[in-house]
């Protein structure tokens, strides 16, 4: 399930869910201003009525890997403060659901879970709330997880970067740059999900556009750290100097989000913020784009790659602005919220055969 789907629907069912809780507001976080947090959700307590603002985190699932990577960042980073004053904020993880060990995760970390079952924690030294019990509502049909886990993933990117391709294995694990071992196993897996075709005489993608949905279903682009830092500058100026900067930057960057959907569809949305991958030293960024950490008009979003594939065949504009490839655009817009997603969707339509 997409973040932005269970973000819908907890907003949607959360009076059904949780009958004694009372929904006193909402904020809602454009783009990635917050960081990791979509939106504080303001909530109200049984007869006192003590309210709590949840600074949300909506999550594709529940497992403990996920809620545990998840909570390692909210560590680093500490709760920004996004709550108004006078109200106490919580962080807080929303997903399909969470079992006793995500659970347990949670409390242990002093950050409040809800899920779409109606199970919810919260553990302060001014409010305690334990709902459990109640089955999970959204069983799906499992999604193979580890062609889309670590370098395995480089298997799936190749293979979609180039459909026509009859691949021998060996070719394949060369072009992706893992062992031939990894590369046997991971289309082993794919091949049992009738994803692609497996033979003696090579490989080929069977089903590209659901070997695409797989992925977007287990991707998340929160896998790649990043920081949000201000520039003075409105955006057009600012993607104008960088794309003079073409040669002293390199391949080192790729715009992404809206950013990079912009500039290949063609669109004249107005945003506020500026979203790319960069793989140098981000000081040498910050001083070579004029950035500062806490004042300017334009938010701009420098991810870290978790993975180097994920700069595979960046695309480059007439104005020498190099932007990740298309594949890799809908799936960081299909991480996000609902305007992101319906973006990733015309980035599909227009950009991707299938």
């Amino acid at each position: 399930m997409r973040q932005a789907e269970v973000q819908s629907l907890f907003l949607r069912d959360f009076d059904t869910l949780y009958p004694k809780l009372t929904f006193r507001a909402i904020r809602r976080f454009p783009g990635r201003i917050q960081g990791l947090y979509r939106m504080a959700l303001r909530v109200a307590f049984g007869r006192s009525g003590a309210e709590l603002d949840l600074l949300c985190i909506p999550l594709t699932d529940g497992h403990p890997q996920e809620v545990q990577r998840i909570i390692e960042r909210l560590h680093e980073r500490g709760v920004e403060q996004v709550a108004q004053a006078g109200i106490e904020a919580v962080p807080t993880l929303v997903a399909p659901y969470f079992g006793d060990e995500s659970r347990a995760l949670c409390r242990e970390a002093g950050v409040a879970y809800f899920d779409l079952a109606g199970n919810a924690g919260i553990d302060l030294p001014t409010l305690f709330l334990d709902i459990s019990g109640k089955t999970n509502r959204h069983v799906r049909k499992k999604v193979i997880q580890a062609p889309f886990d670590g370098k395995a993933e480089r298997v799936v990117r190749r293979l979609l970067l180039d459909t026509e391709r009859r691949w021998s294995m060996r070719d394949l694990a060369a072009a992706a740059d893992i062992s031939l071992g990894m590369a046997s196993m991971v289309t082993s897996s794919l091949a049992d999900e009738g994803l692609v075709k497996k033979s003696r005489t090579g490989l080929e993608v069977s089903a590209p556009g659901a070997l695409l949905d797989a992925w977007a279903e287990r991707y998340d682009l929160r896998r790649s750290i990043f920081r949000t830092y201000r520039s003075w500058e409105d955006v057009e100026r600012l993607e104008e100097r960088i794309g003079r900067m073409h040669d002293s930057l390199g391949d080192r960057y790729a715009l992404t989000l809206w950013s990079g959907a912009r500039q290949l569809l063609g669109d004249n949305h107005k945003t506020a913020y500026v979203s790319l991958y960069w793989t140098g030293p981000v000081d040498d960024l910050v001083q070579r784009v004029n950035l500062n950490p806490d004042a300017g008009k334009t938010y701009v979003f420098v991810f870290r790659p978790y993975d180097e594939s994920i700069l595979w065949e960046a695309q480059e504009t007439p104005a020498q602005l190099r932007i990740a490839h298309p594949l890799q655009l809908y799936l960081d817009l299909g991480s996000g919220d609902e305007e992101e997603l319906a973006l990733a969707q015309r980035v599909r339509e227009r950009l991707l055969p299938w």
